[in-house]
């Protein structure tokens, strides 16, 4: 109920796209269905040092739990994606469902770090199917200025688990144990499946037979692979950030319930990019300007004070802030850039977007965990790294645009 009013306040808002309660009740379930695996990335991190406790390891080896689901998840994303094209999208989403049910149970039962590395990979396995419909089922349903609204939509319903995640997770690893974390996610799934069977209708267009290649043929799109690296630094440098924050305010002194709230703190702010990409009326060029410029003046400001020895609650939160600000914008308009141009092979498209983003991600997100964690040095590199990296692919789109583009109806742009 909480998720139709908040679609409902974004109609006034000024995000308006739903013309009927059917594409309202589907993205309604589309954000349950991927809540599931946001929560599953960041629920246990406030319980990470009774983890490491428990497990006999030190703090820094946990960052791998998030690596190894996050490179899992992207993987399975290029296997979901193709077979959702042939098979449609419905049973595919089932089955992954299922597969990330066992992977909880397993973590539910894990006395060591390679145990529960194991049942993080399965859960990134079986969730990898919300992160291709969640690009998926939209182009099944929108297409144009009302395609980018519904990212930015959906974007913004995607980061309330974020929010919620940790908070949860802190309350249930004070109050029981690190493990009842993932015993609420082996809950939740099964209620999201639930939902599903019973509620999901086939999305997936009609009468067309995908092609055979449709994989290599847009991997040999320079369009398509320029917004795509744009969506592995976005989400890498989010990652990086999640990865080892838990573990630079633990060095702050902090208790696991102030931790659970200090790292929520930057997600508002990727709310408010991606409620600001899909409401502004801005030129979609001038927008991604914003976001890249963004997510590069936090990779600064993020350095500056490590190079100097500097680290305290506000060094990290600000720059981090300003990078899920502009990373909240990119998600949605690079989205769009990618996917508009390919309605019948959307569920190829929405694997390759998904899949190659999460696996760069998990790279990244294994880099930082080899990386000192003494400071906020190497995070501040790392995030100006990435913000360079999509800089770079952005000139190389920015001088393909066109003022047909722009007037296209069909375009990103519009």
């Amino acid at each position: 109920m909480s998720l139709y009013w908040f679609c409902r306040a974004n109609y006034y808002l000024g995000i308006n796209i739903m013309n009927n309660s059917r594409s309202l009740h589907l993205l309604l379930l589309l954000m349950a269905l991927i809540s599931v695996g946001q929560m599953a990335q960041t629920i246990y991190v406030p319980g990470m040092p009774a983890m490491a406790l428990d497990l006999g390891v030190k703090k820094g080896a946990l960052q791998q739990l998030m690596a190894a689901y996050l490179l899992v998840y992207g993987v399975s994303q290029l296997v979901y994606g193709p077979l959702s094209d042939r098979v449609g999208r419905r049973p595919v989403i089932l089955a992954g469902m299922g597969i990330f049910w066992f992977g909880a149970l397993v973590a539910c039962f894990s006395s060591s770090l390679a145990m529960l590395t194991l049942a993080c990979g399965i859960q990134g396995a079986g969730t990898g199917v919300g992160g291709v419909m969640a690009r998926t089922l939209p182009r099944d349903l929108y297409e144009g200025m009302a395609l980018r609204q519904a990212n930015s939509l959906l974007n913004m319903g995607i980061l309330i688990s974020p929010l919620i995640a940790p908070l949860i997770g802190g309350v249930l690893a004070d109050l029981v144990s690190w493990k009842a974390c993932f015993a609420f996610l082996l809950v939740l799934s099964t209620a999201v499946t639930l939902i599903v069977w019973f509620k999901l209708p086939e999305t997936r267009p009609a009468g067309v037979r995908p092609a055979r290649w449709g994989l290599i043929a847009l991997l040999r799109e320079r369009q398509f692979n320029c917004y795509l690296v744009m969506l592995v630094g976005a989400l890498a440098g989010i990652a990086a950030f999640e990865a080892c924050s838990g573990v630079l305010l633990g060095q702050l002194g902090l208790s696991p319930g102030q931790v659970s709230l200090l790292f929520i703190m930057p997600v508002p702010a990727a709310f408010l990019g991606a409620w600001y990409a899909g409401r502004s009326d801005s030129p979609f060029g001038e927008l991604m300007w914003k976001g890249v410029l963004s997510c590069l003046a936090s990779g600064l400001l993020m350095w500056l004070p490590g190079w100097f020895g500097m680290m305290s609650v506000w060094t990290l939160l600000i720059p981090a802030s300003l990078f899920f600000f502009g990373a909240g914008m990119l998600f949605p308009l690079a989205t769009t850039g990618a996917m508009s141009p390919y309605p019948y092979l959307a569920g190829t498209a929405g694997a390759l977007v998904g899949g190659i983003q999460n696996i760069g991600a998990g790279l990244v997100a294994g880099v930082s965990s080899l990386l000192p964690q003494t400071g906020q040095f190497s995070i501040g590199m790392l995030l100006t790294a990435m913000a360079i990296l999509m800089l770079g692919c952005w000139l190389l789109l920015s001088q393909r645009l066109t003022a047909a583009a722009v007037t296209s109806p069909t375009s990103p742009q519009s």
